[in-house]
């Protein structure tokens, strides 16, 4: 029943993470990282979901472009051309930086939710403010 809800978060953000790609570019996918790292209190793996998540929304944006008929293979091997690596390595390169922008900041909320909010989860104390 877990790994049902872990497939499900996942699909949810990825669908949620190509929309906002869509209408907002790139960009949207830290801010939708960090808002469901922020909000969701049910589950401690934020940055897995978000990652995978991000990395399948991208995944269904390229392919929903080739099934649109562009060429993504040469606009890879172009891309790939000048960063001097094969065509294949930048798609994953591609995807490795969806995973990396949605999964760190999905950590990032979730830490800076406890951080304002759960003062007794937070493990070091204020330098200046001493001990809570």
């Amino acid at each position: 029943m877990m790994t049902l809800r872990f497939v499900a978060r996942i699909l949810l953000v990825a669908v949620v993470c190509a929309v906002a790609t869509r209408w907002f570019g790139w960009m949207s996918l830290p801010v939708v990282g960090f808002i469901y790292g922020a909000t969701d209190r049910r589950t401690r793996v934020h940055g897995t979901i978000v990652a995978f998540g991000s990395a399948l929304g991208w995944l269904a944006i390229l392919c929903a472009e080739a099934a649109r008929g562009a060429d993504m293979r040469a606009v890879a091997e172009q891309v790939g051309a000048v960063l001097q690596v094969p065509g294949f390595v930048f798609a994953l390169i591609t995807f490795v930086f969806a995973a990396l922008l949605g999964g760190t900041a999905a950590v990032l909320g979730a830490r800076t939710t406890i951080a304002m909010f759960n003062f007794h989860d937070v493990q070091t104390p204020h330098p200046r403010l001493g001990s809570t």
